[in-house]
C-alpha cells in the first residue's frame, strides 16, 4: 500500500546548499580519520572514536562510510590526490620532488604515521587496503625509474646502480627515515640526508639531471 500523500510527500532533490554542507562533513569525517588510523591502526580504529573527534554521530559517519575499510580507503586516497595537488603529475617523480615531499612532510606527523602504519599492516593480503598501496608502490616506484633512466643511459649513475635499484634504493631511505623521525623529529632530518645519499647515488647536482631529463622530454603537443 502507497504511502505517499501526494507529490508534496514526494523526497524533494538535495539543494547547492545541502550538498556543499554534505561534502564539507565528509572532508571532515575524513580529515579526524586521518590521525586516528595513524595512532591505532586500522584493526585497532574505532569508528565511534572517529565519529566523537570529529563531532557527529556514530550513525552519520556510517550513512558516509558503512564500513571501516572503505573509510580507510578514501583517507589514503585523499592522502593521494592533496600530494597530487601539492607537487602537480608533470615530468614524473624525480628525486627532486621526493626531497621536496620529505620537506612537506614535516608539517604533517599524523599523514606519515597513518601512512607507516597502515602500509606497514597492509602487506597482509587480507587487508583492505592492500591492493592500493601494492598500486602506490609500483607507480612511484616506475615513475622514479623513468626519470633515473636518463641517468644511466648517460653514465651518470654510481657503479652498480640500474635506474630501477637506485629509485628502491633512494624511496627506502625516504621511508626508513620518515619512521626513524616520528621516534626522534629533533634529531632526525629527513631531507638533509635524502640528498647525502642521493649524492652517492647520482653523480651530477639534481638541477644538471633535471634540466638533461627536460631535454629528452618529447614537445607537448599542441
Amino acid at each position: 500500500m502507497s504511502t505517499s500523500t501526494g507529490s508534496g510527500a514526494a523526497r524533494r532533490p538535495a539543494t547547492p546548499g545541502h550538498y556543499a554542507k554534505g561534502l564539507a562533513k565528509r572532508e571532515a569525517i575524513l580529515d579526524a580519520a586521518l590521525p586516528v588510523f595513524g595512532q591505532s591502526g586500522f584493526h585497532g580504529a574505532s569508528l565511534r572514536e572517529i565519529a566523537r573527534q570529529c563531532g557527529v554521530s556514530h550513525q552519520s559517519l556510517m550513512h558516509y562510510f558503512p564500513t571501516k575499510e572503505e573509510l580507510l580507503l578514501a583517507v589514503v586516497r585523499k592522502r593521494d590526490e592533496r600530494l597530487r595537488t601539492h607537487f602537480g603529475d608533470a615530468g614524473g617523480m624525480s628525486l627532486g620532488r621526493l626531497v621536496d615531499l620529505a620537506e612537506y612532510n614535516v608539517d604533517v606527523p599524523g599523514v606519515i604515521q597513518l601512512f607507516n602504519t597502515a602500509s606497514a599492516e597492509a602487506t597482509s593480503p587480507e587487508h583492505p587496503a592492500h591492493d592500493y598501496y601494492a598500486d602506490f608502490y609500483d607507480r612511484i616506484i616506475e615513475s622514479t625509474t623513468d626519470y633515473l633512466e636518463t641517468a644511466e643511459r648517460h653514465h651518470l649513475l654510481a657503479p652498480g646502480f640500474t635506474a630501477a635499484s637506485a629509485a628502491r634504493v633512494v624511496l627506502a631511505v625516504q621511508d626508513g627515515l620518515q619512521l626513524q623521525w616520528l621516534y626522534d623529529r629533533a634529531a632526525v632530518r629527513v631531507a638533509e640526508l635524502m640528498r647525502l645519499v642521493i649524492a652517492t647515488v647520482v653523480s651530477v647536482p639534481l638541477e644538471e639531471l633535471d634540466a638533461l631529463v627536460a631535454t629528452e622530454q618529447p614537445p607537448a603537443e599542441a
